[in-house]
């Protein structure tokens, strides 16, 4: 037997013993809020940027805590997509739905003059006994001058939903309720702060006759 067909029933051999791999599951962020009318000011066009996110955030996989000073991963149980770009599009998604906002995209539009962006600095579990577990999100957003870099409006937001139960499933749902209230509190200001600096380009309406 040559050396290639040795190493090719090795590994053989290995992978038999082993048994099977298991499966990879995929969660995402769900919008729980009604969708409401969207706003009928033009200026009222919000424009997400991707986010930054330290580094513990980076992969795909799904995060949970035992202590503030260890972090652990779900080999098994991942985010569909990187949690910067998961987090960006549910806050595109739940915005959206506030009302206060005329269109949200997530790719710069070519005339927009502020955008949103900022930096995800928690999305994980934390296990606080065997009985008690919730989803935690941090998340700094700020609201900034897309040619000069000023910043218009900033907030950094920290919010923990109780999980129902103990499981990947069960943090997806948490997470995405507490960032459902990190739109509802920020949508506000956010709007108010794109009708301050952006010009109103609308015609003026007909004046009343004296």
């Amino acid at each position: 037997m040559s050396l290639r067909d040795r190493v090719l029933a090795c590994a053989l051999f290995v992978a038999s013993c082993g048994g099977p791999v298991p499966d990879i599951h995929y969660y995402e962020l769900v919008v729980l809020q009604p969708a409401r009318p969207p706003a009928s000011d033009p200026r009222l066009v919000l424009v997400i940027q991707p986010l930054e996110v330290d580094a513990a955030y980076e992969s795909e996989r799904m995060v949970y805590r035992v202590s503030p000073y260890r972090i652990d991963y779900y080999h098994y149980h991942r985010w569909s997509a990187a949690p910067a770009l998961t987090v960006a599009d549910h806050l595109r998604k739940a915005y959206a739905r506030t009302g206060k906002f005329r269109r949200v995209v997530l790719e710069p539009a070519s005339r927009a003059e502020l955008v949103l962006g900022g930096r995800l600095l928690a999305l994980e579990e934390v296990d606080v006994s065997e009985e008690s577990w919730y989803g935690k999100v941090e998340i700094e957003l700020v609201l900034e001058a897309r040619e000069t870099g000023e910043i218009v409006w900033s907030r950094t937001f920290s919010e923990r939903e109780r999980m129902d139960r103990r499981s990947p499933e069960g943090l997806a749902r948490a997470l995405s309720v507490a960032l459902d209230r990190i739109v509802a509190a920020s949508a506000g200001p956010i709007a108010d702060a794109l009708v301050a600096r952006v010009p109103d380009e609308r015609p003026p309406g007909p004046r009343a006759r004296r």
